[in-house]
């Protein structure tokens, strides 16, 4: 069963009563980020519960385009039951390459979230250097209320090890200056 989330603009960046923020340095040309971020096969890399990614709307991708993405919370090796796992529709705000991808949580099979926007934003800081902000905003739902500090400190480290498989992805092989920065 599919809850209904509230349909976000990239407004809600600025708006949002919650934030969980990661910035790291990506040894990476930002087009290269950009494209680990978006690529169906490095995405089953870097996102570890990540079991399937439906996309809803026809190619070329860009902002409006929409998606289901099928994640496994309690078993992240993708061998769980469908009872574990956690489905998520998104529209696409953002489509960018080598500056910005953001994506709003239109549904969710689980109520955790009212509204939701993950923001990837790059800014190249040197040549084959990238500073890579992953920010997820939201508002909690009343059933994740009574366990947001759970639930936060959850997310807070699945975003973070994503965040850091990202720059190791997009760096491929030099995993010797990834570095999180706060």
């Amino acid at each position: 069963m599919w809850h209904r989330c509230v349909s976000s603009d990239l407004g809600f960046v600025a708006r949002s009563p919650f934030r969980i923020e990661h910035e790291i340095l990506v040894f990476a040309p930002p087009e290269r980020v950009f494209d680990v971020l978006t690529g169906e096969r490095e995405m089953f890399e870097w996102l570890e519960p990540l079991r399937e990614v439906r996309w809803t709307s026809a190619p070329p991708h860009r902002a409006g385009s929409t998606r289901e993405i099928v994640l496994d919370l309690v078993s992240p090796d993708r061998t769980g039951s469908s009872l574990t796992a956690l489905a998520v529709q998104e529209r696409i705000l953002a489509w960018e390459r080598g500056k910005r991808f953001t994506f709003s949580i239109e549904a969710m099979t689980l109520p955790l979230v009212r509204e939701m926007v993950e923001d990837m934003q790059l800014e190249r800081v040197a040549p084959g250097k990238t500073r890579l902000r992953y920010d997820a905003h939201y508002t909690p739902s009343l059933l994740t209320r009574a366990v947001h500090p759970v639930a936060r400190a959850l997310f807070t480290k699945m975003f973070r090890d994503a965040v850091r498989r990202i720059a190791m992805i997009s760096a491929r092989g030099d995993t010797t200056g990834v570095r999180i920065e706060a």
